[in-house]
């Protein structure tokens, strides 16, 4: 079974997770602002849920499953990844909008 309590918590069960899916929601309106598709469709794709699984720390009895399909030595790995990512991509976005946002 790929997630014993069949709830939120493999995405969103730990403050590197959270913190993951708060920036990248912090950067909708400059996104959406710049009516770039191609930019859109990247922000889109950030939001996969498979970046925040691979942050989660819960090594129990799903543990294995998340080892198993994992690309990253540890979630700690994922998370640093991640936000470099979307650090260029803020740069990114904030280049290509009318409106420039304060990070």
């Amino acid at each position: 079974m790929a997630d014993v309590e069949r709830d939120l918590s493999a995405w969103l069960g730990n403050k590197m997770q959270q913190e993951a899916m708060k920036e990248i929601f912090k950067l909708e309106t400059n996104v959406k602002l710049t009516k770039n598709p191609e930019l859109i469709d990247e922000w889109r794709r950030l939001q996969t849920s498979d970046h925040f699984y691979y942050m989660c720390t819960k090594w129990f009895n799903d543990g294995d499953v998340h080892k198993y399909f994992n690309p990253y030595d540890s979630p700690y790995e994922a998370f640093i990844t991640y936000m470099n990512i979307l650090n260029d991509f803020r740069i990114k976005a904030n280049r290509l909008s009318a409106v420039k946002t304060v990070a």
